[in-house]
């Protein structure tokens, strides 16, 4: 995979310019720059034992040009996982859900442009009920500390995890490209801590 032209990066305290300047590397990768990237996130995933049959994992659908789970996604279904996918639910609160996603669920674009399922024939999951959670990310941190893109939908769906830490379920995977780590993050008391960050260069656990 080509590397991106280096830009400097600010201070890792300065959330915009994070943001603004690592889409931006984002954008420069090629379409065959995002496949080749998917196709390593699937096979680093399926090494380290993530995708087993009957495990319940959130995955998503990427958007602006987010490390892409595609293939994990298609390599899950084969495997026998139970996916899920976010749904916003409230926007005003910012507020989301996870629901059942199979090859035959009915698919929008929500107002973000984001693809999600239409309806659900069955009520959303319990977030203690899953196994796993793939989470974009915009930078992550050698803490475990995830940049996301502002709207803070994941840390209000994740939040019992602040106060069940002896029962840390489910485990939360920061997905993204390996250029966009930095040296440090520092969260907002809101923000949850992810257990491992993969990329396409490998599995990072914290």
């Amino acid at each position: 995979m080509a590397t991106p032209h280096p830009l400097a990066l600010p201070d890792p305290t300065d959330r915009d310019d994070l943001r603004r300047l690592l889409r931006a590397r984002r954008r420069e990768l090629t379409a065959a720059d995002r496949r080749t990237a998917s196709l390593a996130l699937a096979r680093i995933a399926s090494r380290a034992r993530l995708l087993r049959p009957g495990a319940k994992i959130a995955v998503y659908h990427a958007y602006g040009h987010e490390a892409d789970l595609s293939t994990l996604i298609s390599l899950a279904r084969q495997r026998g996982c139970r996916l899920y996918l976010p749904r916003i639910v409230d926007r005003r609160r910012n507020r989301m859900e996870f629901f059942r996603f199979d090859e035959h669920s009915l698919l929008r674009r929500n107002p973000f442009g984001i693809l999600e399922p239409v309806s659900a024939a069955s009520p959303p999951v319990r977030t203690r009920e899953l196994d796993l959670v793939f989470m974009p990310l915009v930078a992550f941190d050698p803490a475990g500390w995830r940049l996301g893109s502002g709207a803070g939908y994941y840390d209000r769906r994740l939040h019992h995890l602040h106060v069940e830490r002896r029962w840390r379920r489910p485990k939360l995977i920061g997905v993204a490209y390996d250029f966009q780590r930095v040296s440090r993050l520092t969260p907002h008391r809101w923000d949850i801590p992810m257990d491992a960050v993969l990329t396409e260069r490998g599995l990072q656990l914290i």
